[in-house]
């Protein structure tokens, strides 16, 4: 799930604002950014800590996330109430402004209600649009007045290669997503509104600078989605653009100075949020609660060597729902993998959560050996990699253009694969929603999801290697 040409998510920023005065005429912004949590719950104690420090120093504290809150820890994401702890965290942390990640999607439109409803906080998004039917009271920009000094907050969300953010299409039914340059454009009157102009932006850093550099009206960018990190103060096209890597691992500090009116002085730099030697006591109880889950840390098997890439790892899932339907052939594709290598020993029931946090579905098709080399095809644009399997090995050949000139699939059992014959083929539900080729069966859900099945097989193994397990050869 990836990439629009102008803004990225998914990141998730927080920006505090303080403002110091230092003369009658200059005055001193102080800004915390991160972004992309991913429900990151562990290193709130230190990052609440951080916060607070802050504010004693800088009582008018804004606090601002840019997207991606959730996903990727199942003791937020598989809560009896999804999403509760990350939003009480929020809260506690003293938040004051979120802008829609693709992730925030993930929950469906009930999930992201809930979030919506219980935060003590409002969401922007200008380029984002659902019928009032939903309930998603989600405004474009928000404007904050402290001492005298007007700042507006334009948010923004990425779109993917089908205009949607890199979410599952069937969480988004009968919501509209724009171009959030265009959007941003018909914004600019911002600028002159205000005395400073912030984009909270859910969009990745290479996105976020194309559209610095044909957008002139912003003092500040807070980007995320990619999960790179900007160490020092990066300047482009006069507007200071931050991102902080992923995961609470980063804040960046962030100084504007005013004077007379006018944002005269930009400077950023990162902080590491582990490094923080202080810890708030009353938000380590919250987080040492939501964990306490038995369920969550049930051994399900044992893996005798470490994984050590995403393939190894997207092997044995497509193993397990292979295995666990009967199906002849099975994809997953590689950005539904959430993490690239794990340290042999147990694993357990949250390792898959964490591994697999989407809830999809198993879909079901009955494909010829002619449309599967279509899906291959088609999933390899679709997800920007080609999707790992099980059942079958297979090898692209690309041109010069990076374009895919030929593919060759193998069955597992040596023999090339017939294109007159009919195999039975699982995916999850969100690589069967994005691959667009020609088929003749419309598939069928299973009524189970593909993180269940991975469990399912797991607690029949046991154990499990899959050192050294490579199906995919991409020919450059």
């Amino acid at each position: 799930m990836k990439k629009s040409l102008l803004i990225r998510s998914a990141t998730l920023y927080f920006a505090v604002v303080s403002i110091v005065t230092a003369s009658a005429q200059t005055k001193e912004i102080t800004i915390l950014a991160v972004n992309d949590m991913h429900a990151s719950i562990d290193r709130f104690p230190k990052f609440v800590a951080l916060v607070d420090s802050m504010r004693t120093a800088h009582p008018n504290l804004l606090l601002f996330s840019a997207g991606d809150n959730r996903t990727g820890n199942p003791v937020n994401d598989m809560y009896p109430q999804p999403s509760h702890p990350m939003t009480a965290l929020m809260n506690r942390a003293g938040f004051n402004l979120s802008v829609i990640g693709n992730h925030e999607f993930d929950g469906g439109v009930d999930g992201l209600r809930y979030v919506l409803n219980h935060s003590n906080f409002r969401y922007v998004c200008a380029n984002f649009y659902a019928p009032d039917s939903l309930r998603l009271h989600i405004e474009p920009y928000k404007i904050f007045e402290i001492e005298g000094v007007k700042i507006a907050v334009l948010g923004l969300i990425q779109r993917g290669e089908g205009g949607l953010p890199e979410a599952h299409p069937n969480k988004m039914t009968n919501m509209k997503f724009y171009s959030p340059l265009e959007v941003a454009i018909q914004y600019g009157w911002l600028r002159y509104f205000c005395d400073i102009f912030i984009v909270l932006a859910h969009e990745g850093y290479e996105e976020s600078i194309g559209i610095v550099n044909q957008y002139p009206f912003a003092d500040l960018l807070i980007s995320g989605h990619t999960h790179y990190v900007t160490k020092d103060t990066e300047i482009h096209n006069n507007v200071l653009i931050t991102q902080a890597d992923a995961k609470l691992k980063y804040v960046t500090h962030i100084t504007l100075q005013l004077t007379d009116g006018k944002v005269t002085k930009k400077e950023a730099r990162a902080l590491s949020v582990d490094a923080f030697s202080q810890k708030d006591h009353e938000v380590e109880l919250m987080v040492n609660t939501f964990n306490n889950s038995e369920s969550l840390h049930r051994v399900l098997t044992q893996a005798i060597t470490d994984f050590s890439n995403y393939e190894e790892l997207g092997c044995m899932m497509t193993d397990a729902i292979r295995i666990e339907t009967g199906a002849d052939i099975a994809f997953q594709n590689p950005g539904g993998v959430r993490f690239g290598a794990f340290s042999k020993g147990p694993f357990t029931v949250k390792d898959v959560y964490q591994l697999d946090p989407f809830g999809n579905e198993v879909i079901q098709y009955n494909l010829t050996g002619e449309e599967v080399l279509r899906l291959i095809a088609a999933a390899y644009i679709a997800d920007n990699g080609a999707a790992y399997v099980s059942g079958i090995t297979y090898r692209i050949e690309l041109d010069n253009q990076k374009q895919i000139k030929n593919i060759e699939v193998t069955m597992a059992d040596g023999s090339p694969i017939n294109l007159q014959n009919t195999y039975k083929v699982v995916m999850n539900s969100y690589l069967a929603a994005v691959s667009q080729y020609e088929k003749s069966d419309k598939g069928r859900g299973l009524y189970r999801t593909t993180a269940d099945a991975t469990i399912e097989y797991l607690e029949k193994q046991q154990s499990v290697d899959y050192a050294g397990v490579n199906r995919v050869i991409i020919n450059n």
